[in-house]
């Protein structure tokens, strides 16, 4: 009877025990810090007769040639920028010619002979 009584009490104690650990497992991290604001947009400087972006933080110009865009730290031989000609746009992407239909739109050619052909 006696080893019955004790087994009962291991019992009670090791279901305790379990309630206890099992209600412990619930955790809630505190509040992290506020997710960043999104980025207004980038602004770059647009120079309509050559089609070409240049991005200032980075020093990045985007051009297209040979059928696809490019993009460096340096424009090829053949593109000349005017920088009087630049205007400058704010768009809401990394990649400027994502846009580029509705920028060329916006800000046409002003002096077709300085461009080299840009086929499209």
């Amino acid at each position: 009877m006696k080893l019955r009584m004790e087994c009962k009490g291991w019992l009670l104690l090791l279901c305790a025990t379990g309630l206890v650990l099992a209600a412990g497992c619930v955790y809630e991290a505190p509040p992290g810090p506020p997710p960043p604001p999104p980025v207004a947009g980038y602004d770059y400087y647009y120079y309509p007769d050559e089609e070409v972006y240049f991005y200032p933080p980075t020093g990045i110009y985007f051009w297209f040639g040979g059928g696809a865009w490019h993009h460096g730290p340096h424009l090829p031989p053949s593109i000349v920028i005017h920088p009087e000609a630049r205007v400058n746009v704010r768009l809401n992407t990394r990649v400027p010619y994502e846009r580029h239909e509705e920028i060329r739109a916006r800000y046409p050619r002003r002096a077709p002979e300085h461009h080299e052909e840009m086929g499209h």
